[in-house]
């Protein structure tokens, strides 16, 4: 069985036992080693599954203390927590970290649960992306658009949520990595690779589309990055 897959299992378990009052807000989870006991899984895991509901806003890690709960349902705990984040390295890394998680195993999903009119809603999106593109208008809300199909399509609770509650903003912050003509023709061809994986049923391939999606944006936004910080630079 995939890791991913193993994760969200080992997720929806804990999950479980927050809603159940096992641990209660303010305290802290268990440790890692006392979590791969408790659910019978490896490290890399229980690290999938815990950094999952942090990102979904129910476990909150505090440096040199540990994860505690935060008492919230995730909803404004998410809300809160993306709207605060500084586009700095450290942000990126965590910010690269769920996506490749969450969305590379989302793809694969939908390459195998999509019914065939969830596979016209990823094409229709892709294509008004794409249409965006050449006129020069605005992707975002068509990002956004195809990237929620894909997690609908997965069929999968958690995914689904966490692009209604917290991917907008999350996709707000990344979407400035994709600036010029070359920089949103190179994305569409991305979300083209993708949407034809997971029309052909291709698990592995969907997978590995996505991912290197996510690298891809990844190094345009920090391209960006770097370009703004030249040009703000005294010259000589």
């Amino acid at each position: 069985m995939p890791n991913q897959t193993r994760a969200q299992e080992v997720l929806e378990r804990l999950r479980g036992d927050l809603d159940g009052g096992e641990f209660k807000p303010g305290e802290r989870i268990p440790t890692e080693r006392e979590l791969m006991v408790r659910y019978s899984a490896g490290r890399n895991t229980v690290r999938g599954a815990v950094q999952g509901l942090v990102a979904l806003g129910r476990l909150e890690v505090k440096a040199g203390y540990g994860t505690t709960v935060t008492g919230s349902d995730g909803r404004t705990a998410i809300a809160h927590s993306l709207g605060d984040v500084d586009m700095d390295e450290a942000a990126l890394q965590d910010i690269l970290d769920f996506r490749l998680l969450f969305e590379g195993e989302t793809a694969s999903l939908a390459s195998q649960m999509a019914t065939d009119a969830e596979l016209t809603e990823i094409r229709n999106s892709l294509a008004a992306y794409q249409d965006a593109v050449r006129r020069s208008e605005e992707v975002y809300e068509h990002d956004i658009a195809f990237h929620r199909a894909i997690a609908a399509a997965s069929h999968n609770s958690i995914y689904t949520q966490a692009i209604d509650l917290g991917y907008p903003t999350m996709r707000r912050l990344m979407s400035e990595s994709d600036r010029g003509p070359a920089d949103l023709a190179e994305a569409a061809a991305e979300h083209a690779l993708v949407a034809h994986y997971i029309a052909l049923g291709d698990a592995e391939a969907a997978r590995d589309a996505m991912r290197q999606h996510i690298r891809k944006s990844i190094d345009r936004r920090i391209q960006h990055l770097e370009g703004t910080e030249a040009e703000g630079s005294p010259r000589d």
